[in-house]
């Protein structure tokens, strides 16, 4: 996320200042000239100085508002500066975000790299609980991916605790998609988050919120802190 995305097309709503739709088209932001581009087959022409509202659109969701003055028009490109940005709400729910964060999962799990006998002779893998550290290092609302050093399989199911912001504690998630590097090797899963039990859901709301403002607010930027 953050600027590099802006500046390459991305699907947009060309909308008034009252949020009356005018065209779809595809739109593109550059921080450095302070302008935003909006493009289509067919654009509605208007006068310089009219001011006009850019409205980046993904999966659906509303996520970023460019609000500028008429520049350029001409029947297949528009152009907008004295550009003013606002990050929408939907951006909190919309983007995976990339983080640094350590934690630590629960998960009943077979013996790694060993066999315990069983009943008739049988060499089965009897699971049990076991808890082990994590590094996450994307997040959203939906999604959470995280390295480790265990071997998880599709479709395995974790609770995941973070004990920094945002706070998260029993997270319940489940494997989607394995990436494992080899025994020994730290694997990379990605997981859907099945629910936001207590307080997990408003803790990670607000934080997804405030990290979607500093990733994404443009013009101008927020400073560093």
């Amino acid at each position: 996320m953050g600027f590099a995305k802006i500046e390459h097309d991305f699907p947009a709503v060309l909308k008034t200042p009252e949020d009356k739709v005018l065209e779809y088209g595809v739109a593109c932001a550059s921080i450095q000239e302070q302008r935003v581009d909006f493009k289509n087959e067919f654009v509605p022409l208007f006068k310089m100085g009219t001011r006009l509202k850019v409205v980046r659109v993904h999966d659906g969701v509303e996520t970023h508002s460019f609000l500028g003055e008429t520049y350029l028009s001409s029947e297949k490109m528009l152009r907008l500066v004295s550009i003013t940005d606002q990050v929408l709400p939907g951006a909190a729910s919309a983007y995976l975000y990339d983080v640094e964060m350590g934690g630590s999962a629960s998960a009943l799990l077979p013996p790694q790299g060993q066999r315990r006998l069983f009943r008739f002779g049988r060499q089965e893998e009897l699971p049990s609980l076991q808890v082990f550290p994590v590094s996450i290092y994307a997040l959203s609302l939906t999604q959470l991916r995280f390295t480790c050093g265990m071997t998880l399989s599709q479709g395995q199911r974790l609770a995941v605790s973070v004990w920094q912001p945002p706070l998260l504690e029993d997270l319940p998630i489940q494997v989607e998609l394995p990436v494992d590097f080899g025994e020994g090797a730290t694997g990379s899963y990605r997981c859907r988050i099945l629910d936001l039990p207590g307080e997990n859901g408003p803790r990670l709301e607000k934080y997804l919120r405030d990290l979607s403002l500093r990733v994404n607010k443009s013009f101008p930027p927020l400073p560093e802190d």
